[in-house]
């Protein structure tokens, strides 16, 4: 039995010799695979990757031979890797292990748009008139649309301006003047929150009354 098993392991070494291609069959190989996600943790022995919403992080091993580059193949410095980057990792598994040979960070990643809701704009209502009464807690307004006179409260916080919009000072407000009120509605009351005093006011044209003299001449 024993000259038998020597004559085996002869012939198979002879087979070995005479056809390296054989010999080169019988090698282990590994296939490298590749994880694709955000990394949500980075230390000196590992990464670990946010694949999808929901999903369980994973952790690679990575050491001295892995090799960190970006998306165009440029290498990268490892300072620059960090939590909140996506990243494709290349790796191997051994057994339960998954070791990490390179790690390409995305640098130019595609965000996701956020949609904010956006709320009409409110038109604040005007009046053009000319004042007629300025006291001390409101203003009327005598305008050529509305019969009757309208009154506006205002406050502090109401703004005084001209046509350019530059301030003017609260006692250029007087009776007579060619105004415009920003306002807003509150139950029934008018709160005038800017006064525009306008300094070319259009002036009704005025009725201009002609007097005939009649000269009468008398004939003796």
């Amino acid at each position: 039995m024993k000259h038998i098993a020597f004559q085996a392991l002869l012939y198979t070494g002879v087979l070995l010799q005479m056809n390296p291609v054989f010999a080169q069959r019988v090698e282990a190989t590994s296939t490298v695979i590749t994880s694709e996600g955000t990394i949500s943790e980075f230390g000196p022995q590992g990464v670990v990757i946010k694949s999808e919403a929901g999903s369980q992080p994973v952790r690679f091993i990575s050491s001295e031979t892995t090799n960190y580059v970006d998306e165009n193949g440029n290498p990268v410095a490892v300072e620059l890797v960090k939590s909140g980057l996506p990243a494709t990792i290349y790796y191997t598994k051994v057994g339960d292990t998954l070791i990490a040979s390179k790690i390409m960070v995305r640098t130019s990643a595609t965000t996701s748009t956020k949609v904010v809701a956006t709320t009409p704009a409110v038109t604040v209502p005007i009046t053009a008139g000319v004042i007629t009464q300025f006291g001390p807690e409101n203003l009327i307004i005598k305008t050529e649309s509305a019969p009757d006179p309208l009154s506006y409260s205002y406050s502090k916080t109401t703004t005084y301006v001209d046509e350019t919009g530059a301030p003017v000072a609260i006692e250029t407000v007087r009776s007579g003047v060619p105004v415009t009120v920003h306002y807003t509605k509150v139950g029934n009351t008018l709160v005038a929150s800017k006064v525009i005093v306008r300094k070319n006011a259009v002036v009704p044209e005025q009725l201009i009354e002609k007097k005939t003299t009649t000269t009468t001449t008398t004939r003796n």
